[in-house]
């Protein structure tokens, strides 16, 4: 299963350190779990309607719309609608250093509508899905042309200032990089808050608060998705597929992945 918290980018080409790709996310599949990463994120929204949270602030996300993630923020994506679509552009940090911008102690407003932004992001859509002769040199110069927007536009605060880390978002990272590594096993809220050296009530309060879920909702979440992975490698039992993603009861396991889901874990397998 990947990881959900600390996400580590990889690129197949080191001269094009750029990610792109296009998401929808649907009913069945409706939520990208809160993970953060050093490279800043542009989401372009397409259709739908989503939410999508940074740090502590939450912002609704429609079709024109450019969210952007800035570095090492706790984040994560939820439809509101039927379902919803965007195309993600992910800068490679180091990229960005080479160009004088330092994006890991920069902090950009985190939703706009600027129209050069989102012709660029349009130019670059055109070129990585025609894969024309040198279209990785044509989107590293588009990126180029977007960091100097996002510096020109969009900053809020720029590297050499002075800015606080959020010890909330931070201990919430904690807790999330604990659970991430631990939700196949059986752990309490005494064990998870004096990980993090918190009162559990405290701690419950400020999870709840910034995710929006309650710890046991989050980690049921986890344990859903991971069971979801696991069936549809199709070559293990269903029960085994529940106490392998820390389920011990199968009812229980049925009730909640239905609830996550909207269907049985049997039909998963139907699906297939």
């Amino acid at each position: 299963m990947r990881d959900f918290f600390y996400e580590l980018h990889h690129y197949e080409d080191p001269s094009f350190p750029i990610i792109f790709h296009f998401n929808e996310l649907t009913q069945q599949f409706n939520e990208i779990f809160y993970h953060w990463h050093i490279n800043i994120e542009l989401l372009y929204f397409i259709s739908g309607e989503a939410e999508v949270s940074s740090n502590s602030t939450t912002y609704r996300a429609g079709p024109g719309d450019i969210i952007i993630i800035n570095s090492n923020h706790l984040h994560n994506i939820k439809t509101i609608s039927d379902n919803c679509s965007y195309y993600c552009l992910i800068l490679d940090y180091r990229f960005c250093m080479e160009l004088d911008f330092d994006v890991t102690s920069s902090v950009f407003c985190e939703k706009t509508r600027d129209p050069e932004m989102v012709n660029i992001f349009n130019i670059i859509i055109r070129e990585m899905t025609n894969k024309k002769d040198h279209y990785k040199k044509a989107v590293r110069a588009l990126c180029v042309t977007m960091s100097i927007l996002l510096y020109r536009n969009q900053v809020i605060l720029e590297a050499g200032s002075s800015s606080k880390t959020d010890p909330k978002v931070e201990m919430i990272k904690s807790s999330i990089e604990y659970m991430n590594k631990n939700y196949r096993n059986n752990f309490n809220l005494d064990e998870l808050a004096a990980e993090i050296c918190v009162s559990k009530y405290h701690f419950c309060r400020t999870f709840k608060e910034l995710t929006g879920k309650t710890v046991k909702e989050y980690i049921l979440m986890l344990r859903c998705h991971n069971a979801q992975l696991l069936l549809q490698k199709n070559n293990i039992s269903i029960l085994e597929c529940a106490e392998r993603s820390g389920f011990n009861d199968a009812s229980y396991f049925s009730r909640c992945y239905k609830k996550q889901f909207g269907y049985l874990p049997s039909q998963e397998r139907k699906k297939l």
